[in-house]
């Protein structure tokens, strides 16, 4: 699943994996990074871990994926 709010800020609204309720993860992107990122959050509603990878350029988000986080 792809979600991508305003894409210079670094918190984000996301939709959990499992659950499917939304919760808002801060991803503290520097605002010079260019790259890739994996990062585990547990959903705030049921715990479970959710994997967001985030393509990062200039410390602006091009994109963002949740996935199960349990790989």
């Amino acid at each position: 699943m792809i979600y991508l709010n305003d894409n210079s800020s670094n918190e984000q609204t996301i939709t959990c994996h499992f659950c499917f309720e939304t919760f808002i993860v801060d991803l503290g992107i520097d605002c010079k990074f260019s790259g890739h990122n994996s990062e585990i959050f547990d959903c705030e509603i049921c715990c479970n871990p959710n994997k967001i990878d985030t393509e990062t350029y200039d410390g602006e988000i091009v994109s963002l994926i949740v996935s199960d986080g349990n790989e």
